[in-house]
């Protein structure tokens, strides 16, 4: 009897481990899926590329304008911008789309935001009547910290790789440049001085990319140290090189150029010493971004009046089509 009752409790301890580690198994997407942002029958939704099967499943259906999606990285769960309640907020789902809440205020203009590496917080860039400041927000529980003064006029950079620091760019005044501060402290960093936006943090924690703007009116590609100091002109040329993002092992940079005179993607070394070409077309290339783990690079390829999303390796070799509608694909982000 009482062997009985213990292969029952055994029996039902598997089960229910089994049933935890499947709930694990499926609590987070693939490290393949892809999620977009496109226009369709004139209505903007967000929409999931399954990486097994290649087919696109719609997530939002709101008769508005959903953009701008971007996965937690724990990839669980995608935030993205929404006008469905009149102006754009800040908006997160689950990552198959069934669970939907508003995190930005009614009254809070959102033009941008970048998730915390710990996918617990998400740095906000809020549209003001004269300017843009930022401040970051606690999913759990809803608070919302400023991180700049409404007085400054700033757009959002990235995160540290541990969390500690976010990079914004201030713009519009005689104090331009590029600041890191700790949004649980009161340190903040002046990281350069000038016309310098789109600070991003390399994920070895260091080194900063960003974009300046030279005197000839180009965007050019410069990397520094994670405290300022020595900077390195990657891109010195009369080109724009505006889009750009970090390999995950740090080693390259993907970016956009038209330096060939069509807009291709390339890979760079951070000293900028060795650059590679990786497409070659006479259409649009443009928004690369990094597989999880470094080995492909996505992109929008634009024809027949659109864009379609497509992936390479990180030499540029294996390109496949990942999307085929008719309509226009605003954004991805893998």
């Amino acid at each position: 009897m009482l062997a009985d009752r213990i292969t029952i409790v055994v029996g039902l301890l598997l089960g229910l481990l089994i049933v935890t580690a499947c709930g694990t198994e499926t609590s987070k997407a693939a490290s393949g899926d892809v999620v977009y942002s496109a226009r369709v029958n004139g209505n903007i939704d967000v929409y999931r590329v399954d990486d097994e099967t290649g087919t696109s499943v719609r997530l939002t259906t709101a008769d508005a304008s959903d953009f701008a999606p971007a996965w937690s990285p724990k990839k669980d769960r995608i935030a993205f911008i929404s006008d469905r309640n009149g102006i754009p907020a800040l908006w997160v789902m689950d990552w198959v789309g069934e669970s939907k809440e508003q995190l930005s205020g009614p009254s809070t203009t959102v033009a941008g935001f970048k998730w915390a590496p710990d996918s617990r917080r998400i740095g906000i860039e809020i549209s003001g009547e004269d300017s843009h400041w930022i401040a970051v927000l606690d999913i759990e529980s809803g608070q919302l910290e400023p991180l700049t003064s409404q007085s400054e006029d700033v757009r959002i950079g990235g995160w540290s790789p541990d969390g500690e620091w976010l990079l914004y760019a201030v713009t519009g005044g005689d104090a331009d440049g590029i600041r890191r501060r700790n949004p649980d402290g009161v340190d903040e960093i002046t990281i350069t001085v000038g016309p310098d936006i789109n600070p991003q943090w390399s994920h070895n924690g260091r080194w900063i990319a960003f974009n300046r703007l030279s005197e000839s009116g180009a965007v050019d590609l410069v990397v520094t140290g994670k405290d300022g100091g020595k900077t390195t002109n990657i891109s010195p040329d009369e080109f724009d090189e505006s889009s750009f993002e970090w390999a995950p092992d740090s080693k390259h940079i993907v970016f956009v150029s038209e330096s060939s005179g069509n807009a291709e993607i390339y890979v760079v070394t951070p000293d900028g010493k060795v650059t590679k070409q990786l497409t070659s077309n006479r259409v649009i290339d443009a928004s690369p971004h990094w597989s999880p783990n470094g080995a492909s690079i996505l992109f929008l390829s634009e024809g027949d009046g659109s864009f379609d999303i497509y992936s390479m390796g990180k030499e540029g070799e294996k390109q496949k089509r990942m999307t085929s509608i008719s309509d226009v694909i605003l954004e991805a982000d893998w």
